[in-house]
């Protein structure tokens, strides 16, 4: 029985047995073990969640020489051999000092900031491969060369910094670069005060200075689909079966993930409505065009990957030969193992047919095409990634790349103006950003929309897709954006598409870039990172 074991809510534990370290053996523990390693002495880490009770037994060590520094109150007892420990964990750390053992007894915000990094290239660490570190927000590396203890991190907050190494020569530890007095304390360790943060001055640019265009010219029928993949499958691959025919699944032809853009086209202006079912995953949505002006749609349910709709189609906008019915249909994903057929569940248009049918066998439709992706599976850009990209007019042709530059045919719209009216529009914009060498600031896009907004939207950050909001469904407004993808010191390009799917039209409230913190560091965020975003070049214009 392992006695004083506390769980608050929604907290579990691992408890070990006859846990050896080094030359000593623990044989039980109701603290979390964080680690250990072998030094000149065993030091063993266990947290503790402030105000818990703690209790641990040793088998070899001795109670008669144990030394406590620190805040946490402790009792310990020995009887036949075992020593047992009995504490209720104090704020920050403690150490118990016994004859060759040392533990850490931390709190668990002291626990989230220490570090083990390894003294080894091999990933087989051994327990005397390593340095402990306490106290900055992140630690890379350490390295132990005459006397000076080199660690390598990053920190918000100025702070102290306690590093164990084992050896009593350490006279200076230098953190990223900055060489800092070594303070010796009476367990072994050493502890120096490093800077952080906090003062330093952080300025992120209003994104302003949009550039806008339509990118949905394919429900015009004036608009030249000649390059587009004719839908004339009567099998399909998947082993579901199609609600109509042609096959109008997406990956028959080739386009798997993205946004999918149909154009089927009817002649007659007897038909009363369309009845359309189409898949993208769960809160996926889809939007349908007669001859230009929207009929609906579905704008999407968190619960369902697939919805059916029977738009009315308006005689007004019928005529007599040619009509066309533009389809774009959302993407989220393919369904998992737990979903009936999984991941060959179609995504697409599942069945699409007139009303009333000119005959039983006929969906009354004479020619469907199909655009998606630019390249659809040829992965036309490696960098990014197959995954990157969706079939909107504006991914297609690389309005989100960078070095694009707007022509006439954009105007100065923002995102915040939005459209009054259904459809797509792509924005871009660009900014720089200069910020110290040596400061990490992770970095993010935020957005809103004013309440009852019923849209999509997509954010490309130097041609990386990294963000949809759908504000009727949610919940997330923020997206983060890492170093690599945006450049800390330089010139950025950010892209957003916005589509409205009612007759109101959409806009937002706000696009904005935020941070997350600001962290001294020696890592090169501000590195040239042009070879991981290729520009735009006219090869794109191939993919209209």
């Amino acid at each position: 029985t392992v006695p004083n074991i506390n769980l608050n809510g929604r907290q579990s534990k691992i408890l070990v047995t006859d846990y050896v370290l080094g030359g000593h053996t623990l044989l039980y523990s109701s603290a979390d073990i964080l680690i250990y390693g072998t030094f000149d002495v065993d030091v063993l880490v266990l947290y503790l969640k402030e105000g818990q009770a703690g209790q641990f037994a040793l088998k070899t060590a001795s109670a008669s020489t144990h030394t406590v520094y620190g805040t946490t109150e402790a009792t310990v007892s020995s009887s036949s051999n075992i020593t047992t420990v009995v504490y209720t964990q104090g704020a920050g750390k403690t150490i118990l000092k016994f004859d060759g053992l040392l533990i850490y007894l931390l709190d668990q915000p002291s626990a989230w900031n220490f570090w083990a990094p390894p003294t080894t290239t091999n990933p087989n660490v051994k327990p005397n491969e390593q340095t402990f570190v306490l106290g900055p927000y992140l630690v890379r590396s350490a390295s132990i060369s005459h006397g000076v203890v080199h660690i390598s991190g990053d920190n918000n907050n100025s702070t102290t910094i306690e590093v164990y190494t084992g050896e009593s020569e350490i006279q200076t530890i230098d953190w990223n670069g900055i060489r800092l007095d070594a303070v010796k304390t009476p367990y072994g360790s050493v502890t120096a005060q490093i800077p952080g943060s906090e003062d330093r001055a952080i300025f992120l640019p209003s994104l302003t200075n949009w550039r806008s265009a339509d990118s949905l010219p394919e429900k015009l029928f004036s608009y030249d689909d000649s390059k587009w993949t004719v839908c004339n499958k009567s099998t399909p691959l998947s082993p579901v079966a199609p609600l109509t025919k042609p096959v109008l699944f997406s990956s028959d032809y080739d386009y798997y993930v993205g946004t999918k853009v149909y154009r089927g086209y009817f002649d007659g202006t007897a038909f009363t409505s369309v009845n359309l079912t189409c898949s993208g995953g769960l809160a996926f949505g889809w939007s349908a065009w007669l001859n230009g002006v929207l009929v609906g749609g579905h704008v999407g349910t968190a619960s369902l990957p697939t919805t059916n709709a029977v738009l009315s189609l308006p005689l007004s906008s019928l005529q007599a030969t040619n009509n066309l019915l533009t389809v774009v249909v959302d993407y989220h994903g393919h369904d998992e193992t737990s979903t009936a057929k999984g991941v060959e569940n179609p995504r697409g248009i599942l069945g699409a047919s007139l009303i009333p049918p000119t005959n039983s066998s006929s969906t009354s439709f004479k020619l469907w095409k199909i655009q998606g992706n630019a390249g659809g599976s040829a992965n036309i850009d490696p960098v990014r990634g197959p995954m990157n990209e969706g079939g909107l007019y504006g991914e297609r042709v690389g309005w989100h790349l960078p070095s694009f530059t707007p022509d006439s045919t954009f105007d100065h719209s923002s995102p915040l103006t939005g459209l009054n009216s259904p459809g797509i529009r792509f924005y871009v914009t660009t900014f720089h950003l200069n910020f110290d060498s040596d400061l990490d600031v992770p970095l993010g896009i935020e957005l809103s929309a004013p309440a009852g907004t019923v849209a999509r939207v997509m954010i490309w950050v130097n041609g990386y897709q990294y963000g949809k909001f759908v504000p009727h469904i949610g919940p997330q407004t923020r997206f983060p954006v890492p170093p690599g993808v945006i450049n800390n010191r330089g010139l950025n390009t950010v892209a957003l598409s916005l589509w409205a799917m009612n007759e109101g039209g959409a806009k937002l409230d706000s696009v904005k870039l935020i941070s997350y913190g600001a962290y001294q560091t020696d890592f090169q965020f501000n590195g040239d990172w042009s070879y991981l975003q290729p520009g735009w070049d006219e090869s794109r214009l191939d993919y209209t």
